[in-house]
């Protein structure tokens, strides 16, 4: 049975358009084919596959790739991602994707690994990848979050399940290695940024929706995409603490002691106000008068006598 693009599974049967751009060609009409056929898509599974077994937490293959080099996987970096290793990957998938047998069709689409490497990377990060690894809606998207009783129980039970479906997430790992090592003028920068718009757009409308549905608004001085911003950079820097000293605690005993939740709160805490008692101040010019006035006044010598046998 013969299998066209449309028969692939998401995403591999979108347009690859402006996404894969370094394939092989001299005629524009046939790069603009080779770009969206299934070969093409083929080849980018097998790169996800390799990277999902090297990034995707303790899986088998991860650790016999590993055991076959003699070497850590953070040793190399993204080298498990080698010709040898994607031609391997290439005899073994499964249909409705294409299986290749040596190296000539991969060099007759890309005229070196590189092209390969930055087409792969730019597919892997770009929006239409997060949903599909991310799978977590119900855990942390569902209706519940608006609807629940306690908004403290459903800032528990979210960040405690986002944070352990980000950390199991091959797709995040590979990113902190990215952004670890790319130049700062380095183009997968730009494909990193189309995934955060893939995975905060849905949060955004979820923080509007629930802000309102609770009650609350945001209070004057912070908009919609920073209040986004710094809770996707919390649960981001708990979940690398958590990757990287999973002893600290950072889970927890559960979604209440979660160390995200805690911080989520006092962002809450900090942010919201409710509906009809607008302060009318930042939370800048709000925490300077407390600060002002907590700060104890210096003490001065008013010349009376202490009981710490004074002269009489």
């Amino acid at each position: 049975m013969t299998y066209g693009k449309k028969d692939l599974p998401f995403p591999y049967d979108q347009d690859f358009s402006g996404i894969v751009t370094r394939v092989k060609g001299v005629r524009e009409a046939t790069r603009v084919a080779l770009i969206n056929s299934p070969k093409v898509a083929s080849y980018l599974k097998a790169g996800a596959n390799l990277i999902e077994q090297h990034f995707g937490g303790d899986e088998p293959a991860a650790a016999a790739a590993a055991a076959e080099s003699g070497r850590k996987p953070y040793w190399s970096g993204i080298r498990f991602l080698s010709e040898r290793a994607l031609s391997r990957e290439m005899e073994n998938l499964e249909p409705p994707f294409l299986r290749q047998k040596g190296d000539g069709p991969y060099r007759s689409t890309w005229a070196c690994h590189d092209d390969y490497l930055n087409d792969l990377l730019a597919f892997i990060f770009h929006d239409m990848n997060y949903d599909p690894q991310y799978n977590a809606e119900i855990e942390t998207r569902g209706s519940w979050v608006s609807t629940d009783a306690s908004f403290v129980d459903v800032v528990d039970r979210a960040t405690y399940h986002e944070l352990q479906t980000i950390c199991r997430m091959p797709l995040f790992r590979l990113q902190l290695l990215m952004v670890a090592t790319a130049h700062r003028n380095d183009g997968i920068h730009d494909a990193i940024s189309s995934n955060y718009e893939g995975a905060l757009d849905p949060w955004k409308k979820i923080y509007e929706s629930t802000i309102a549905a609770r009650g609350f608004q945001l209070r004057e001085g912070i908009t919609l995409d920073q209040f986004t911003n710094m809770l996707a950079a919390i649960t981001e820097g708990f979940a690398i603490r958590n990757l990287g000293d999973p002893s600290a605690g950072v889970l927890g005993d559960g979604p209440p002691d979660n160390l995200a939740g805690m911080a989520v709160l006092a962002i809450l805490n900090s942010y919201l106000e409710p509906v009809g008692t607008t302060s009318g101040t930042t939370l800048r010019e709000s925490f300077g008068d407390i600060s002002d006035r907590a700060r104890p006044t210096d003490g001065t010598d008013d010349g009376t006598d202490d009981d710490c046998g004074g002269p009489t």
